[in-house]
């Protein structure tokens, strides 16, 4: 960093209420990496969707399991009556009920099918919403990121309007004392004047970049939010192949594919029980009268309990049509599980690249400061014994204001780079991947 993180809070502080004059202040915050992704996951919408799809898919198991119980049924009607049938019968009114206890036996499959791709889904769910949670603390991240390097560039343009300045007071008494031409005033004049558009860019940039993590993480897009922290560097010790290997361990959503695969296989085999018997048994017992709930009817008075079967031997080829069907969701499932492993290791990859290049742009940007820091000195000190130009002084100047600005990028890339590694490789956020990759080994012992 260029200047303190007292100097630069104050400072970029300064800058935003000056920009923001006249104005209803909002609020101010104080906020660290670690508190705004906190605050995120309790507040984030995409978060809250995926929470939502969870419940939904934690009563579809419920369902699905409560469908191989016990079902009981009522029926009643009640009606006029006359004709031949209802001689002697001395009313005109007959009121039925049937009070019914059934449970299925045999389902050809469906049911223990249906449960079994419930409880895939529910999985399928509960992965989707910690991926969910991986990307928004990638996101925020990201957004707490553009923060620090928007406030570094405000500190080096300002840093480079109190030098030009302090350079043109300077060219100003040399004028004033016949040293120098005008013209190094002209040129200083409109080095300062561009140089403080640049700053007022980087504090717009800054305050964007504001809006934006207050919007991601749930907080009022005018909150005046200060980050805590700073763009440093912390050496990064994985090997590649290490991040790969985590990464097919830890992924979530490449577990949810697998368990997408498996949850279309089981719709396929409860879509073949169409082809096999059903087998029900059920116990029933009805009464009948002249009002609601009498048994003054004999003819209606009666019990049953036994077993009744079904198959659907002929129905036009209906289910072969609904199995072929769920065939083909298990071919794409299968070619979305390859295309997200293959996803995954790209991810990894390509993030793990750009960490290093990054790592070593820094080093390479932090040797090129030190020697445009050193450049500027000298060419400082040679304008002011007479021996240099104000041209060489302006363009030392750039060249330093440009390197503070390739050190910033390069801290800012690493940093970036490193929370797009974390989430490629899966780094988890609340949940445990482990039972379900568990869980799936075992799956795939027992086909």
């Amino acid at each position: 960093m260029i200047l303190g993180k007292k100097q630069a809070g104050a400072l970029a502080l300064a800058l935003i209420l000056y920009c923001s004059a006249g104005t209803i202040s909002a609020e101010h915050l104080d906020i660290s990496l670690d508190e705004g992704i906190r605050m995120a996951l309790e507040r984030n919408y995409s978060i809250e969707e995926s929470a939502a799809d969870l419940d939904s898919a934690y009563w579809g198991f419920r369902e699905a399991r409560r469908g191989g119980g016990p079902t009981l049924s009522w029926t009643t009607d009640g009606n006029r009556v006359g004709g031949k049938a209802y001689e002697g019968w001395p009313h005109d009114n007959l009121f039925n009920n049937k009070l019914s206890l059934s449970l299925p036996v045999y389902t050809g499959g469906k049911l223990e099918n249906n449960i079994k791709s419930a409880r895939l889904g529910l999985s399928s769910a509960e992965l989707n919403l910690e991926r969910t949670k991986q990307n928004v603390r990638s996101t925020v991240s990201q957004d707490y990121f553009v923060i620090l390097k928007c406030r570094s560039e405000i500190e080096v343009y300002q840093e480079s309007v109190n030098n030009l300045q302090a350079h043109l007071d300077n060219v100003n008494a040399k004028y004033r004392a016949g040293v120098v031409p005008q013209k190094d005033i002209l040129s200083s004049e409109v080095s300062l004047a561009q140089e403080k558009q640049n700053l007022v860019s980087a504090v717009n940039d800054f305050q964007v970049a504001v809006a934006t993590f207050n919007n991601d993480v749930g907080l009022p897009t005018d909150t005046e939010t200060e980050p805590r922290d700073d763009l440093s560097y912390e050496t990064y010790d994985r090997q590649l192949t290490d991040c790969e290997d985590y990464a097919l361990l830890h992924r979530p959503d490449l577990f949810q594919k697998e368990y997408n695969l498996r949850q279309k296989k089981a719709e396929k085999e409860a879509a073949k029980s169409g082809m096999r018997p059903k087998v029900d048994v059920a116990i029933t017992r009805s009464i009948g009268g002249d009002s609601a709930f009498k048994t003054n009817m004999d003819s209606s008075d009666s019990w049953t309990a036994g077993f009744s079967a079904s198959w659907n031997i002929f129905d036009s080829q209906q289910t072969d049509a609904q199995v072929k069907q769920k065939q083909a969701a298990v071919r794409r499932a299968e070619a979305e599980l390859k295309d997200k492993l293959a996803a995954v290791k790209l991810e990894v990859r390509s993030a793990y690249l750009n960490l290093r290049a990054a790592e070593e742009n820094i080093k390479t940007m932090k040797e090129a400061l030190d020697k445009a820091q050193e450049d500027y000195r000298i060419e400082i000190v040679r304008y002011n014994a007479g021996v240099g130009t104000n041209l060489e002084v302006m363009d030392t100047e750039k060249k330093l204001v440009s390197a503070k600005g390739d050190y910033i990028s390069a801290l800012y890339k690493y940093n970036v780079s490193k929370a797009s590694l974390d989430t490629a490789m899966g780094v988890p956020v609340d949940l445990d991947v482990e039972p379900y990759r568990k869980a799936l080994d075992e799956n795939k012992k027992g086909e």
